[in-house]
């Protein structure tokens, strides 16, 4: 019985919400974000177009949870301090607007974008995770 009792205990243990950590992650001094993106410079009108990014961020330091800053969601780990590919986890917008952007992919990081006419385009993303940062700005020159 005791033994019984014993089991039923550790099985009720191992079912109960996990404790929230003491211990959180945020941005450490000197903390910066930065996107990269790369997007080919000539495209053609009605084809789609590869893009990619990265991510750096860091340097990260843990904190007790109580020391988080306020108005800052703190994570339970560090954040990558590079991802090399990230394209999914964007917001992609261009100038003019008018560009048409896949769908983030089920399996793999990679987008794609199609221009429908003639122009020149500029292109960048912006990034919310983990914290916000606008990428870089790409020229598109899109032909016939």
């Amino acid at each position: 019985m005791r033994r019984l009792l014993g089991i039923g205990v550790l099985a009720l243990a191992a079912c109960s919400p996990e404790r929230e950590s003491e211990y959180v992650y945020v941005p450490a001094d000197g903390y910066v974000i930065s996107v990269q993106i790369v997007v080919p410079a000539e495209a053609r009108a009605g084809e789609w177009v590869p893009l990619s990014a990265e991510r750096r961020s860091g340097p990260w330091k843990r904190v007790r949870r109580a020391e988080a800053p306020p108005g800052f969601v703190p994570f339970g780990r560090p954040p990558p301090e590079y991802e090399a590919e990230v394209a999914d986890n964007l917001d992609w917008l261009t100038d003019p607007p008018g560009a048409r952007f896949d769908l983030p992919p089920l399996d793999g990081h990679k987008r794609k974008v199609r221009f429908d006419r003639p122009g020149t385009y500029q292109i960048w993303a912006r990034n919310a995770y983990p914290t916000d940062a606008k990428s870089n700005v790409v020229t598109v020159t899109v032909r016939k």
